[in-house]
């Protein structure tokens, strides 16, 4: 497999990679060349993921790393392992996140919010500003017109909750907002932030609750990962303080 590409011989960290949808991204990541360093709350399972998704002869181009988001001190020390392993952080891909639960807001609860605000907003906060502060340190790579790109994943029911996600959609707006906020604070700094805002993905598995015609209209995971990588390199530096939607075929 190549390993020359868009991401050619940037540092990524990948966060929420055991997810749906963390092998394709990570797959994809690096096969345009990216190191990436894999975040996980448990770093077997994220060795675990490096195996499955990568080819052996690619899979030291990845390096697992337990970290905990919801602890500000571990996403430091992930940025900071980062910038000693590998001397900078070029991309931050951020698919974390934990909460989510369908409920109607009459019959939800201030802990439901605050669970759905932590699982979210918070370990999006921590990683962002964690990586954003080390960027703002370091210099432009050779030829690029940005020195640190941040992407977050967050949902359509940030701007259009479906029933019962009312909760879960505003903690994602918090997440758009602060990746917009990144954006025009650091604008003139050489940093870029965009949310990816997703509609539905047709990860294994979901057919048992889409429809069939619903779920041949989702995103594939191979779908949300050539975006989040083309979001993650250099040459998507443009694109910056946007709310980027990816609704494949959900035209309706």
């Amino acid at each position: 497999m190549s390993t020359r590409g868009d991401c050619d011989g940037d540092t990524i960290v990948l966060a929420g990679a055991t997810g749906r949808i963390g092998a394709a991204t990570l797959t994809a990541l690096v096969r345009e060349g990216g190191r990436v360093v894999v975040l996980s709350r448990d770093e077997s399972r994220a060795r675990l993921t490096i195996g499955a998704a990568l080819d052996s002869d690619m899979r030291d181009r990845a390096v697992a790393l337990r970290a905990d988001l919801s602890d500000p001190s571990d996403a430091d020390r992930a940025v900071a392992y980062t910038v000693e392993r590998f001397g900078r952080v070029d991309a931050v891909v951020n698919l974390a996140g934990s909460g989510f639960g369908q409920i109607q807001l009459a019959e939800s609860s201030l802990a439901d919010l605050r669970k759905n605000l932590h699982g979210f907003v918070e370990t999006a906060y921590t990683l962002t500003i964690a990586a954003l502060r080390s960027m703002l340190t370091q210099s432009y790579r050779d030829g690029a017109r940005s020195r640190g790109r941040i992407v977050t994943v967050t949902a359509g029911s940030s701007k259009a909750p479906a029933p019962g996600r009312a909760l879960f959609g505003a903690a994602k707006a918090a997440v758009n907002t602060l990746m917009l906020g990144v954006a025009r604070d650091h604008k003139a700094d050489g940093i870029v932030a965009n949310a990816l805002v997703l509609g539905g993905v047709a990860f294994a598995g979901a057919e048992e609750y889409y429809a069939a015609e619903d779920f041949r209209a989702a995103a594939s995971p191979a779908e949300v990962a050539e975006v989040l990588t083309f979001l993650a390199a250099d040459r998507s530096s443009g694109i910056n303080g946007a709310l980027v939607d990816l609704n494949a075929r959900e035209v309706d």
